[in-house]
This record gives structure tokens, C-alpha cells and sequence, in this order.
């Protein structure tokens, strides 16, 4: 008898921990045996084992008073609503489910023997509830619930974010994970929001899903007009997800990045109104617009737009589409709302929308920082996706360029000549004009006339030559085949380069050069340029701001620098501007200056201040443009100058210093300083010796040995015969008889008050 009450004790202590294992392995506590958790403020309402795992959860429910859905997670990470209906469901609702039930802390518990029966309606987790259970995966086919509540209605308090500049909303919430809890409690956070539109409302709203750089190719198919032939499908494509795009149909040209890439990003930001299953639309029998995705995967989706139509309650303009991969019919809006809405302020704010006070890009990026796009704004048309710059290269990839001109003898050349980024040594362009030597172009005309080269905006496309036309008599149509300036580009060679198998070459293939023609013609008592790149098939219309970018003359591209002198080269500074001139000899040395008006000594006056200011001016005078020697208003301007600048030079010829620099010794004659065998007062001495010319000539250097080239400059100005209330000044260099055109303030700044009085 003993051992039978024994043997049944020990069979109901196995059958109790049996139950507490099972108990604990579904609902993660024992709790579940007793009916009640000790929760305290600011825990988290689930074991932390439990949160860890939400990133795995892939199976959930969500029902309310009516309805119930389950939502199942794909093996490529996107959630579906698997019943009672078939669709997608919207990425943010599963976002802030997990992160709700993971980042929740518990404020307030209130205790049920305080609480009416009315009260606790008012809470909503019985008259409004919204239950959500969280299931993972438990690797043997089987699910485990890892999280379990019911939501109530949004709380009156407000919860501390901890960040000491925020406050939360809370939400009543009710949860039996741990067993038949009646409790009520008050957690941070609240997605009731998630629900306003039932439980049909967390289907995803886009209907397109995808990674953009996925994207390699877009087919539009516009429907056929009445009586006319289907057009031609609207192809772009692309290599891979960091390749260009390029319009492949109807007719092969680049494509404007930033417009497909709007394209793209807002057809993927397009939200509907209304989401409803298929069968409850009728469509119309033939779509508008059929919108095919490549993905890089081989995955293709069929988006189709149908035809516009008026909404009967507001009147704006929406129309259905559908996507293949969802069994449903999605409401688009076409526009705003407020174009269609009547009355005295709606019309006033149509008026202020429908003036071109915003272009319609920065129009865009508002509808899409308000998370909203209308198909009437989306870039559908060929004119608006293809690219509109003519030239389609950047500045910075040109290496060289020659423009020839049907109405000049010689080409203009330019070429850059590296400079050193690492010991900020800029680049240096050279020019050859009218058959002149290459000589230092001037930086700014240059910099400026390859970033408009670049930028140049195409107006209009006047014809694109289809791949199997004669390209030749289209050429002819438009004067292109003998136009009137022709452009070659050399663009930069690829700077990172291997060795393989002894050969040097390029890890990217360098880029061939590029030739333009351009042709000016006159229409209708207009003009403009037509132009098109050699190897292209497009013909375009451009602005005739072009006409200022292009000229041969060398006087146009020579360096705009008045002067060019070091302050140690200044020797004499000479003003005659009034009865008699005035004499300043610098020191550079001693930084002193001494000078004479007329036979009066006025060292005393001299003011070192101004005059220093003024040398610098005269170093950074830009004329605005040089003149022809023979310049006949000029030369009459300057017969009478109204005042004069003399400088005298001593520039120091370091020329076989700069040789010495370009042609070191052999090698073999140099003494290694790094070798720890030389003792160093050898190498000292071997420096100080004169038995190579590099010593004598570093020797001579030290010992003040220069050549010394003596020059003067003198500058005559007077000004031009202009009514403007800020005359333009000529100038000339006498020594060259150089003339040019100087600014108002730069001609006014020559003529100087150096002297105090």
C-alpha cells in the first residue's frame, strides 16, 4: 500500500512537470500555471529570450472584433497576407509591430478592484481590441509563440523617452502570454494608427516592390491612339546597378540620369488610395499603359495603368492599375485634389500652382517630401527622359580639344598640362591660336568655357536618323556636312593602370575621342545652331548662347594678368599723373621706400601702406579683354593718356637652376646620404666641393652669381568715349604695344595717392 502511494505521488509530480515543460516551451513561462507575472515599471513585457528572436519571427495573427488575418513571412523577406485574402503586406505595418513589441516598456499597472465595468470599457481592450500573436520558427516544422497582447485605446500619459528631449504616447494593453491575467497595463508606444482603416488596411499600399539598383531595364508600351498603329515601345536599359542608362527604343541615345532615377524612385514611393481585390473592379478592356520591370535577378513585374477617370465624390482624376505579382486592383491618384475642387480659394491656389514660379523638378521633390506622387507628374515621355545636355561630358575628363573654324585659317588648340594634387600644383592650360606658338591660356577664360561646353542645354531635338537611314543626306539637310565649326575632344586617359605580362594598360578602357559639328542657321528671321555629335544619330537644336563660347582668336585666350612680377623684382615705381612725376625706389630688403616729386625729395611722405596696397593691385589687375595692336578708337583714346605707370624690373634668370632641376647628373655620380658607409662630413664636404658643374652652379646661386634680366613696363590708360555712368578705360603696354580694355574701379585704383599730404 506504501508503495503504491509513493508510486502515484511520483506519477503526478512527472505529470506536473511534464505539463510546466511543455507550458514553458510554447509560452516561455511558468507563469502560465499560476495566472500571474510580477511586472514592474519600465521592464519589458517579454522575456528578453523572446525579443531577441523577433527578428525571426515569420508567422503572424491580427484580428479584431470582426476580422481576422494571418500574415506569413516568404523565404525573400517580404510578408503576405495568407487569410481569408491573398496580398501583400505593407512593409512599415510589420516594422512597427516588431519594434512596438520590442521596444515597449511597461509604465503603469492598473489594479482591476479599483476599476468600474464602465472604465474598463473605456480602456478598448474589450470593447476594441486588437490581439497580435508572434510566432518563430522552432527548426522541426513547428511554431512557437514568442509574443502575445491585446492593444486598448491610446492612454492619456505620456512616457519619457529617456533622451531627455522627447515623451512618448503609451496605449493600454492586455496580455495572457503568462497565463489568465486580467490586469490592465499602460506600455510606451502606440501603432493604433497601424489599424484606422480595419484590418484591410495593412495591405502595402505601393504597388511596386523592389531594390533600385535591381532595376535593369524599363519597357513602356503607350496604348495605340484611334486609327493609329501601336508606337513604339519606350526601352531603357542598363549594364548594372552603378551603370548609366541608356534609351535603347525608339531611338538609341543616352538618357537623363537624374530624370530615370526620379522615375524609378517615385514609381516606387506611387501609393494607392484604395486597395480592392480583383474581382470587385471591372477594368477596362485594354490598359493605357503597360509598364514592364527587368529585374537582375530574371525576375520581371507587368505594372498596368488604365485610363483616367473622375471621381464622383470630389471630381479629381484617379485611375486603376494593376501589378501581376498581386491579385488586386489598385486606385491611383492622377492629381492633387485641389485642381478639381471648386470655389473662390481653390481657384486662387489653381492660379498660384499653374504659375512657373517653381520648375517641375523642385515641384516633384515637394510631392515627394510630402510622400505622395501623382502619375501626371511621373517622366513618361521620351522628350522627358532623355538626356539634354549636348555634350554629356565633364569638364574635369577633358584632356584636349581643337576647334576648327570654316571662317578662320588656323584651328584653336588647347591641352592641359597635369598638375600635382598631392603638392597642390594645379593644372595648366596651353593655347595656340592663329597659327602662334602654344603659349599659358588665361585659367578662368578656360575653366569658364569648358563648364559651358559642358552644360550646353540641348532646346530641341529636330530629328533622330534611324539606325538604318543614310545618315549622310540628313547631315546634308541641316548643313552638317559642311559645318561651320567642328569640335574634337580628347578626353583624360584612365589613370589607373596595371602591368600585365610587361604591357601597361588601362583597367578601364580609355575613352576615344569625341567630334561635334555645329552649323548656324537662320529661320524665320532667328537664329540658332544645330548640331550632333559625329557618331550619334540625333540632330538638335541648341541655344544660340553657344555663338559666345566658341572663338580662334588668340587675343581672346591670352592670359588676362596685366602684369606678372614678383615684389622682390620691383625696383622702381614711376606715377605720371601730374606736373611732375613721382619716383619711388623700393627696397625689398629693408621693405623701405624712397622717392622724389620732381626734384623734391618726399621720402618722408611716402605712405608704405598705400603703396604696398597699390603694388598688389597692379599684380592682380585683370584686364577685361585685349585689342587688336591696331585698334584705330583706342589708338586715338591714348594719344593723350591721363596718366601713366612705369615699373622697373630686376628679374632673376634662374635658368640653370631650372636646368639643373630637369637634367640632374648621372646616378652614378651622386653620393647616397642614406648609405651608412659615407662618413657624413665626406658627404658635407663632397657638397662644398667644386669638382662638378651642379656645386659650381649651386655655389654661384648662394654666392649671388645671377643673371639678372633688367625690364620695364609702362602702362598707359586713358578713357574710352562711353556715356555709361561707369566709363570703360583703354590701356597700353608700350614695350609690346599691347592694348586692352580696363574695368572702371580697376583704372581708378592705378591712379593712386601714394603720398601723405
Amino acid at each position: 500500500m506504501k508503495k503504491l502511494f509513493t508510486t502515484l505521488l511520483l506519477f503526478i509530480v512527472m505529470l506536473i512537470s511534464v505539463g510546466a515543460a511543455v507550458v514553458l516551451f510554447i509560452d516561455g513561462s511558468l507563469a502560465r500555471l499560476t495566472g500571474w507575472y510580477h511586472f514592474r515599471p519600465g521592464m519589458s513585457l517579454f522575456p528578453q529570450e523572446n525579443l531577441s528572436r523577433l527578428q525571426e519571427v515569420s508567422w503572424m495573427r491580427i484580428h479584431d472584433l470582426h476580422d481576422t488575418i494571418e500574415c506569413a513571412r516568404k523565404d525573400d523577406g517580404s510578408w503576405w497576407i495568407t487569410a481569408p485574402f491573398h496580398d501583400r503586406m505593407a512593409p512599415a505595418a510589420v516594422r512597427a509591430i516588431i519594434d512596438f513589441t520590442a521596444t515597449s516598456k511597461l509604465i503603469d499597472t492598473l489594479p482591476l478592484n479599483n476599476t468600474t465595468r464602465a472604465g474598463i470599457r473605456e480602456f478598448g481592450v474589450d470593447t476594441t481590441p486588437h490581439t497580435i500573436i508572434l510566432k518563430v520558427p522552432t527548426g522541426d516544422g513547428e511554431m512557437s509563440t514568442v509574443a502575445r497582447y491585446t492593444l486598448g485605446s491610446p492612454s492619456p500619459w505620456l512616457a519619457d523617452a529617456e533622451d531627455g528631449k522627447h515623451l512618448l504616447p503609451t496605449t493600454y494593453l492586455r496580455t495572457d502570454f503568462y497565463g489568465r491575467d486580467k490586469r490592465i497595463h499602460v506600455v510606451s508606444g502606440d501603432i493604433l494608427s497601424l489599424f484606422k482603416n480595419g484590418l484591410g488596411g495593412l495591405r502595402d499600399p505601393h504597388p511596386l516592390q523592389f531594390e533600385e539598383s535591381s532595376l535593369l531595364r524599363i519597357e513602356l508600351q503607350q496604348s495605340a491612339k484611334l486609327g493609329q498603329h501601336l508606337p513604339e515601345p519606350l526601352i531603357l536599359e542598363r549594364a548594372s546597378g552603378q551603370s548609366p542608362w541608356t534609351i535603347q527604343s525608339p531611338c538609341l541615345t543616352e538618357a537623363a540620369q537624374d530624370s530615370v532615377d526620379s522615375l524609378v524612385s517615385n514609381l516606387i514611393k506611387l501609393r494607392a488610395i484604395r486597395i480592392d481585390d480583383a474581382g470587385a473592379i471591372s477594368l477596362p478592356e485594354e490598359p493605357e499603359k503597360i509598364l514592364t520591370f527587368s529585374l537582375e535577378n530574371g525576375k520581371s513585374i507587368v505594372f498596368k495603368l488604365f485610363p483616367a477617370f473622375h471621381s464622383p465624390t470630389d471630381g479629381r482624376r484617379l485611375c486603376y492599375a494593376t501589378v501581376d505579382d498581386r491579385p488586386v486592383v489598385f486606385t491611383l491618384a492622377v492629381e492633387p485634389r485641389l485642381r478639381r475642387q471648386g470655389g473662390g480659394f481653390a481657384a486662387v491656389v489653381n492660379a498660384m500652382l499653374s504659375l512657373p514660379v517653381l520648375p517641375r523638378s523642385q515641384r516633384v521633390r515637394i510631392r515627394e517630401a510630402q510622400q505622395w506622387v501623382y502619375l501626371d507628374e511621373l517622366p513618361l515621355l521620351l522628350s522627358q527622359l532623355r538626356s539634354r545636355q549636348f555634350t554629356r561630358i565633364t569638364a574635369a575628363d577633358i584632356d584636349k580639344l581643337v576647334l576648327f573654324s570654316r571662317f578662320d585659317r588656323f584651328p584653336l588648340r588647347l591641352r592641359r598640362i597635369p598638375g600635382d594634387s598631392e603638392g597642390q600644383v594645379k593644372d595648366v592650360w596651353m593655347f595656340s591660336a592663329e597659327g602662334l606658338p602654344f603659349a599659358e591660356a588665361d585659367a578662368e577664360i578656360v575653366d569658364s568655357f569648358l563648364n559651358s561646353l559642358s552644360t550646353v542645354p540641348i532646346e530641341d531635338v529636330l530629328e533622330d536618323i534611324p539606325p538604318t537611314a543614310d545618315v549622310t543626306s540628313v547631315r546634308e539637310k541641316y548643313g552638317l556636312n559642311h559645318p561651320d565649326y567642328e569640335l574634337l575632344i580628347q578626353p583624360r586617359e584612365c589613370a589607373i593602370r596595371a602591368v600585365l605580362f610587361g604591357v601597361d594598360l588601362p583597367l578601364v578602357r580609355d575613352r576615344a575621342p569625341r567630334s561635334f559639328g555645329l552649323k548656324r542657321q537662320r529661320v524665320d528671321g532667328k537664329r540658332y545652331w544645330v548640331g550632333m555629335e559625329n557618331d550619334s544619330l540625333t540632330i538638335c537644336r541648341l541655344s544660340p548662347k553657344l555663338m559666345k563660347l566658341f572663338s580662334t582668336s588668340s587675343l581672346y585666350w591670352r592670359k588676362r594678368n596685366l602684369t606678372n612680377f614678383p615684389i622682390s623684382a620691383l625696383r622702381t615705381l614711376t606715377l605720371a599723373y601730374q606736373k611732375a612725376p613721382l619716383v619711388l625706389h623700393y627696397d625689398y630688403i629693408g621693405e623701405a621706400w624712397t622717392g622724389t616729386l620732381g626734384e623734391e625729395d618726399v621720402t618722408p611722405r611716402v605712405n608704405p601702406h598705400r603703396t604696398n596696397f597699390y603694388v598688389r593691385h597692379l599684380q592682380n589687375i585683370r584686364v577685361r579683354q585685349w585689342l587688336r595692336p591696331d585698334d584705330e578708337e583706342a589708338l586715338a583714346a591714348l594719344q593723350k593718356p591721363a596718366f601713366t605707370v612705369k615699373l622697373d624690373l630686376e628679374i632673376t634668370d634662374y635658368s640653370d637652376l631650372e636646368q639643373l632641376v630637369l637634367d640632374p647628373p648621372a646616378e652614378d655620380s651622386q653620393i647616397d646620404a642614406a648609405d651608412s658607409s659615407t662618413p657624413r662630413m665626406q658627404i658635407v664636404h663632397d657638397m662644398l666641393s667644386e669638382k662638378t658643374e651642379v656645386d659650381a652652379t649651386f655655389r654661384s646661386l648662394a654666392l649671388g652669381e645671377k643673371k639678372v634680366e633688367k625690364k620695364t613696363i609702362t602702362i598707359d590708360v586713358a578713357p574710352a568715349n562711353t556715356l555709361s555712368r561707369k566709363p570703360l578705360f583703354y590701356g597700353r603696354i608700350r614695350e609690346d604695344s599691347s592694348l586692352f580694355i580696363l574695368s572702371y574701379d580697376d583704372a581708378q585704383g592705378l591712379d593712386g595717392q601714394l603720398l601723405d599730404k
